[in-house]
């Protein structure tokens, strides 16, 4: 659910099933591939779109935001010409009980407003629908969240059948589990919403191209044609599939009327969570003469976890230094969404509103086991803290002073018995 490979026992099934796809790969079934930079192209157009939706590049943007700033003078008046409330939700996999749990508990203080965006990856890309359409399927989110297990998700395979096989496990079970979620109703209001303006866009990543490819959930479920729901429930499936541990999903495409077939993995292997500017309606010209149009809008990120892995002392095995570097740099990628966000929200005036695990709130490290009183407890977390009004940050962790990094003048230190205690660890003797 989550290529944030916090999880080391997904983290061992990728570093297996890497090893095995170098020398069992004359077994993998042949596809027609796109040819390279096909779809990488400026010149790409999208058939299916019905209007220009993305009328202010994020380049473009960027540009006009530093100009402004170099211009505008001290004191200059802002401007706001519409106001949105923009959702991100993150990947975790069972650590998305918290980001339900925020849900819920947001929806009781009777402050959550209605989301003219929402994005989401992997386990996010799981709850982005129900967050889309409003606090009245926050129920359905809760028993997702608090009721199923590891079997509702995937089916581990033999181990030897890795060696011929595109993953460790099946996502079977997680496919049924999004068809009875995803039914005809859902994506009607999914749709309705889409006709008022509001968008849902989902990420996963193109494994031919390495990219993120972003998905307008809304426009599919609004698009008519017949094969929408089971275009919208791969998508969801192919974010929430960990590379290696889940399999791939296939998603035919057409390019100059000639079929080809992408395979579409965890939206969190490019990115852990994500917005861009060009999903508003924004003109670049309003960032001229010192106007922040986005002035009263709100960017609410929701991370389904922490902002740093849990401190452990790492035996030296090969799988278990590669697995704690691959979390390190998951965590490190999930802090950098969120700085690039926030760079964002401060050009355009956005207030920037994230909401975190504590860090120092004990989880199982392991974000693939889907337990249900682990995700009960996960849930009850997320909610008080949202219920109390006690969850939301308004900047991203790096940013937090006493988790700077200090340069080391040497290996001779001192921690005051108190920092002990508050952490809760124990020197060693």
């Amino acid at each position: 659910m989550n290529f944030a490979l916090r999880v080391s026992p997904a983290v061992r099934y990728l570093l297996l099933w890497m090893i095995c796809g170098a020398t069992c790969g004359c077994n993998a079934p042949r596809r027609v591939c796109l040819p390279p930079g096909v779809l990488t192209s400026s010149a790409a157009v999208d058939l299916n779109s019905t209007s220009n939706q993305y009328s202010a590049p994020d380049r473009e943007l960027f540009e006009a935001s530093l100009a402004r700033l170099k211009s505008a003078s001290d004191g200059a008046a802002a401007e706001s010409t519409r106001q949105y409330n923009v959702l991100a939700l993150s990947g975790g996999g069972c650590y998305g009980a918290f980001s339900a749990g925020v849900l819920g508990g947001w929806t009781a203080t009777g402050r959550r407003p209605v989301l003219d965006i929402v994005t989401g990856v992997s386990t996010g890309a799981l709850i982005a629908t129900y967050a889309f359409l409003g606090p009245e399927y926050d129920h359905l989110t809760g028993k997702m969240y608090t009721t199923i297990s590891s079997s509702d998700i995937y089916r581990s395979r033999p181990k030897l059948a890795v060696l011929w096989s595109d993953s460790a496990a099946t996502s079977e079970p997680l496919e049924r589990l999004i068809a009875s979620h995803i039914n005809p109703q859902v994506l009607q209001a999914v749709a309705n919403a889409h006709s008022q303006g509001r968008r849902l866009y989902v990420g996963t990543t193109n494994l031919d191209t390495g990219k993120l490819v972003i998905w307008d959930l809304g426009a599919i479920a609004s698009s008519g044609q017949c094969n929408a729901i089971e275009l919208y429930r791969k998508i969801i499936l192919a974010s929430a599939s960990v590379p290696g541990f889940l399999p791939p999903v296939s998603i035919d495409v057409t390019v100059n009327g000639r079929q080809y077939t992408e395979l579409h993995a965890d939206g969190g292997a490019t990115a852990q969570v994500f917005f861009r500017a060009s999903m508003l309606s924004l003109d670049v010209s309003q960032f001229s003469n010192g106007r922040r149009p986005l002035v009263g809008s709100h960017m609410y990120i929701i991370v389904a976890g922490k902002a740093y892995q849990d401190p452990e002392c790492v035996e030296p095995r090969a799988i278990k230094i590669a697995s704690t570097a691959l979390s390190s740099l998951t965590y490190a990628q999930t802090r950098n969404d969120l700085i690039r966000i926030y760079t964002l929200t401060m050009l355009t005036g956005m207030d920037f509103h994230v909401a975190m695990m504590p860090q120092d709130f004990p989880i199982n490290r392991d974000s693939m086991a889907f337990d249900p009183a682990e995700m009960q407890r996960l849930y009850k977390e997320g909610y008080q803290l949202a219920a109390g009004n006690r969850v939301w940050a308004d900047v991203p962790p790096v940013l937090d002073a006493s988790q700077e990094s200090i340069p080391r003048s040497g290996v001779d230190f001192f921690v005051p018995d108190d920092a002990v205690i508050r952490t809760g660890s124990t020197p060693e003797s």
